[in-house]
């Protein structure tokens, strides 16, 4: 770099991933593959809470990510760098009750 020329710095921010208890324990009754995968995709939305699969939930302040023929729904809090993983499940049960 020339004299003066200033260096470009990447601000990454990170946020926190929380789950809610029955989310945990729903993950945890899951095929180790599939639970690898969704583990894997919950990574990312560390440095990016909303990626381009994300899809917006209608009448509600979430977001789903699909994964195989499961789905991740979780909410995104900006003021506090928080992202809550609300369900994890089988696209076949996972909007009935959350």
């Amino acid at each position: 770099m020339g004299t003066g020329a200033k260096r470009l710095e990447s601000c990454v921010i990170s946020y926190r991933i929380e789950f809610k208890a029955s989310t945990a324990k729903s993950l945890a009754t899951l095929p180790p593959k599939i639970q690898r995968r969704i583990q894997g995709v919950i990574t990312t939305l560390e440095s990016n809470p909303l990626p381009p699969a994300a899809t917006k939930l209608t009448g509600r302040d979430a977001y789903r990510i699909r994964v195989n023929d499961y789905r991740i729904i979780y909410s995104v809090h900006e003021r506090v760098l928080t992202v809550i993983v609300v369900a994890i499940g089988h696209r076949r049960e996972i909007y009935r009750d959350n």
